[in-house]
């Protein structure tokens, strides 16, 4: 960023009073050396993704008595003297020498309140992951743990293992979908499945009449390998081969639902390639799961649908999880169906800065990093997101517009590596759905005792007419002649009546 840029930003976010953030941080005075240290080092690292990290030299943060927030910058500022600029300036280029490989800032002193602050600016590295040295941390004036630290919300600190592993992945820049498969082959990408896509994405006539070896070229599909053939990238694989786990296990997603009349669960596997995986879950959410009611308002001609989870809800949340899954990953994808709920599941967390409490407070996800950045723009071909970082919008005005209970992601930790989205049943629709049950269960004892009736009757006129035939007890019942041969067969399966003689010619015995 410019220099002018950064003042500009700096000066709005004095003036707004923000709060400290995962790229804003207040400090009174420059001898705050080991948190400045470690502050500027997860700046540089730079964990959330940010664009800047701004840390105030010279401004002191309070808690906000009324609002109740906490850490915003006390005004006016205590800041810096004039004569002390140079010599604190100083001061901070030699403690954050401390800091390996050479972190990328600037210095810069600006004016508000008629006094002078410095801003400490640290533009995201490329050459990390940065760290602390030894050195700061056996002097005594500064006695900081070395490490690579990050920013998390407000606070700079040590990274715990799965956050290590991602630091460390983010600067080999190892994107998992972009690298080549450990085994797949051209041979093994679908021909028809390219030529799919490139029908269903509006290509050029002419690269949808390629041969297969320079469509998957023109589409960036493969490498020639050092040892002669070419080999399929992991994107490729996943969006080309007819069983894609076959070559990334685990790279498929799993319904798994309660079976109807019992408490045990039944799955189903959608394998394919990911974008038709994506259809094919979608699809099955709608013909076997997603139901309605039509409610009319009795003062009015009015009528209203209630769902029990909205097509847009499944659809976007599914979606999402193929999506973001960190395929290296050897679990799969798990949509989970119960009476009551749906729950998403996919093991590893949101990219930063998205996070988990982001995700439950915010609509709009513009600056959302991919995990993979190539199904990302195939999929935004496919039509199969509307645009970048919106599903989670969609998928939360669906929800209030069906006047469901609002969208739940969990964990709420920042431990346990997965990513869980939750969407309760419809209140309404639960209590129709319910009713509706009473209803057939009263219907159904009806039905039975009703049955109990006729039996007992049937019986009645057998004692009384021995030789009498199933169609004229029908007639003295006013009932179908098949219901009353169906009870005599059930009658004499169990024992409760007999049949003697020839079959026209015969009499009944009712046996006590």
């Amino acid at each position: 960023m410019r220099i002018e840029d950064i003042q500009r930003m700096a000066h709005d976010i004095l003036e707004k009073g923000s709060i400290e953030n995962d790229y804003i941080e207040y400090k009174k005075s420059a001898t705050f050396k080991n948190k400045i240290l470690k502050t500027v080092c997860a700046f540089a690292n730079n964990y959330m993704n940010r664009e800047i990290g701004l840390l105030f030299i010279g401004i002191e943060e309070v808690d906000d008595l009324k609002t109740g927030e906490k850490a915003v910058p006390k005004r006016s500022i205590c800041g810096i003297e004039e004569s002390l600029i140079e010599s604190t300036e100083n001061s901070l280029k030699q403690l954050l020498a401390n800091i390996h490989p050479k972190v990328s800032y600037h210095l810069i002193t600006d004016i508000i309140d008629d006094r002078n602050y410095i801003i400490v600016a640290v533009e995201p590295g490329t050459s990390g992951p940065y760290q602390t040295s030894d050195k700061a941390e056996s002097d005594k004036d500064i006695s900081l743990k070395a490490g690579r630290y990050i920013r998390v919300k407000r606070d700079s600190r040590l990274p715990n293992f799965k956050e290590e592993y991602e630091l460390l992945r983010k600067f080999a820049h190892d994107v998992f979908s972009s690298n080549l498969n450990e085994t797949a082959t051209l041979d093994d990408l679908s021909y028809e499945y390219m030529k799919e896509y490139l029908i269903a994405t509006n290509a050029r006539e002419d690269i949808r009449n390629q041969s297969k070896l320079d469509m998957a070229k023109s589409m960036g599909l493969i490498s020639e390998s050092e040892y002669g053939g070419y080999r399929a990238k992991n994107f490729a694989v996943l969006m080309f081969a007819e069983k894609p786990d076959k070559f990334i296990p685990y790279a498929h997603v799993e319904i798994i639902r309660e079976a109807v009349g019992t408490d045990k669960m039944e799955a189903k596997v959608f394998d394919g390639p990911i974008w038709i995986q994506a259809k094919q879950v979608s699809r099955y959410f709608k013909d076997n799961i997603m139901a309605s009611y039509t409610v009319r308002d009795s003062e009015t001609i009015e009528h209203r649908i209630v769902y029990n989870w909205p097509l847009t809800v499944f659809e976007e949340l599914a979606t999402n999880c193929i999506l973001h899954k960190q395929y290296e990953s050897p679990n799969y994808i798990g949509i989970y169906i119960y009476n009551d709920r749906i729950t998403f599941v996919n093991h590893n967390r949101p990219v930063p800065p998205v996070t988990i409490e982001a995700m439950n407070k915010e609509t709009r996800f513009d600056d959302r990093q991919y995990l993979n950045p190539e199904l990302k723009e195939m999929f935004f071909a496919l039509d199969l997101i509307e645009s970048y970082g919106s599903g989670i919008r969609r998928a939360k005005d669906a929800l209030k517009e069906n006047h469901s209970p609002e969208l739940q992601f969990l964990p709420d930790n920042d431990t346990d590596d997965y990513t869980m989205a939750v969407v309760m049943i419809n209140e309404e629709f639960a209590a129709i759905r319910e009713e509706e049950q009473k209803s057939s269960d009263v219907t159904k004892e009806i039905t039975k005792e009703i049955t109990k009736e006729i039996t007992k009757e049937i019986k009645k006129i057998m004692k009384e007419n021995p030789a009498i035939s199933a169609n004229e007890i029908a007639e003295i019942l006013n009932v179908k002649a098949e219901a009353v041969r169906y009870r005599i067969k059930l009658m004499k399966k169990s024992g409760e009546i007999t049949r003697k003689g020839a079959t026209k010619a015969g009499e009944w015995e009712v046996i006590e």
